[in-house]
């Protein structure tokens, strides 16, 4: 008897604990980028200033995460209110959440006209009126700072 491969679904979104949720009706996210690397920046759920804390009354709090090694990325459409749009929505896209997309088909295409080596990860961040995307090696959350010109000035000192 033989056995017969089904294929593999592509699209697999799941939801990444380790990165603070974007904050509900805040600031909206910021990129810096340079040829090959993105960190993207963006205000905290304040459901999570106390795993991501101590912070003052007074504070904003914002962090930075860093994409090496990216392919791909995009900040844009859709927002909060029309997420239902996006192709990942009937795979678990959640709303202010962080989320990698296993067997990404995006990452698939990526990496069929890019090097190998550019060949990554496919993560999906989602905000009130924006989504951001990016095929890159890896994330690292760099930093969780009291306000967002901490994360602005951190943010582009990384990208050097």
């Amino acid at each position: 008897m033989t056995s017969i491969e089904l294929p593999q679904q592509e699209d697999h979104v799941v939801l990444l604990d380790s990165v603070p949720h974007p904050a509900a009706d805040a600031a909206e996210p910021f990129i810096v980028a340079s040829d090959r690397r993105v960190i993207l920046a963006y205000p905290i759920a304040e459901s999570d200033f106390e795993r991501f804390g101590p912070f003052d009354p007074d504070d904003d709090p914002f962090c930075a995460v860093l994409f090496p090694d990216t392919a791909f990325h995009r900040l844009g459409p859709p927002g909060d209110s029309d997420l239902g749009i996006h192709p990942l929505a009937s795979q678990g896209l959640a709303g202010y959440s962080v989320h990698e997309v296993i067997a990404s088909s995006l990452a698939a295409e990526i990496a069929a006209v890019a090097s190998a080596e550019l060949a990554g990860r496919h993560f999906v961040l989602t905000f009130q009126a924006s989504t951001f995307e990016c095929v890159a090696s890896d994330y690292t959350v760099v930093g969780v700072y009291g306000a967002g010109e901490i994360a602005i000035r951190e943010a582009f000192s990384l990208v050097r």
